[in-house]
């Protein structure tokens, strides 16, 4: 984690370290991070962590750096466009994420992490009118080839132009919890409409937050938060003279 501290005219100090803790004590925020820092406002930006599919960290690494594994559909299944696509996953994750790339490419499977798919009659009833393959797992011994990736199924072994895992995600919003802001049911930071979480000086934006999981709105929350951050202690420093 990076803490950022109040530095000179020309900008912040960026310290480089793990954040342990948050408190408040008499309406200030104290940041643990080897050393106590004290502030009138933290901006909380700790994201969420993709869970991932059955893959040893060189495997999975390497499948990211050549665009074989991806995580955000969102972001970049216009570059999949008629591309072989496969989706893990075997819940309304999953069967979202596919009917969603069906968008960019006639040839998506759904495959089951585990050994069979999880779906209702109306999931399948989607899939099947989208012409999407639903393919039994357990999904593993992943490998790479030249310009593809390869799954052993229920089905045999599979090849793939790309592989996008829709195993759900997990939100780094423990600082938050500490702190006893509020949180959704999923675990994300509650805020309003300018990324004020419910305990006074502390924000967050970007994964953290409920919403869409994708850089360019997190950077929208950033900008929205840094204003509100401004001018709160504008306010604050007002009421202090």
């Amino acid at each position: 984690a990076v803490a950022l501290a109040g530095g000179s005219d020309a900008g912040a100090v960026m310290i480089a370290g793990e954040v342990v803790d948050l408190a408040v004590k008499n309406g200030v925020v104290e940041v643990e991070a080897g050393s106590t820092l004290r502030t009138s406002a933290v901006l909380l930006a700790t994201g969420v962590r993709n869970n991932r599919p059955a893959m040893d960290d060189a495997l999975h690494d390497a499948a990211v750096a050549s665009g074989l594994l991806r995580y955000c559909p969102v972001c970049d299944g216009y570059e999949v466009t008629d591309k072989r696509i496969a989706v893990i996953g075997s819940d309304s994750h999953g069967v979202h994420d596919a009917l969603f790339l069906r968008s960019y490419s006639r040839d998506v499977t759904l495959l089951a992490p585990d050994v069979v798919h999880d779906l209702d009659d109306a999931e399948r009833a989607a899939l099947a009118d989208a012409g999407i393959a639903v393919v039994d797992g357990p999904a593993a011994d992943f490998a790479l080839a030249p310009e593809r990736i390869s799954v052993s199924t229920a089905a045999g072994r599979l090849h793939f132009d790309t592989i996008y895992p829709a195993l759900g995600t997990k939100i780094h919003s423990r600082l938050a919890r500490q702190l006893g802001a509020k949180l959704g049911c999923d675990g994300a930071v509650i805020v309003d409409d300018h990324q004020r979480a419910s305990i006074e000086g502390l924000y967050a934006a970007g994964d953290v937050v409920l919403g869409l999981d994708q850089i360019s709105h997190a950077m929208g929350e950033a900008g929205v938060a840094a204003t509100a951050i401004r001018n709160d202690l504008a306010k604050l420093r007002t009421l202090r003279r």
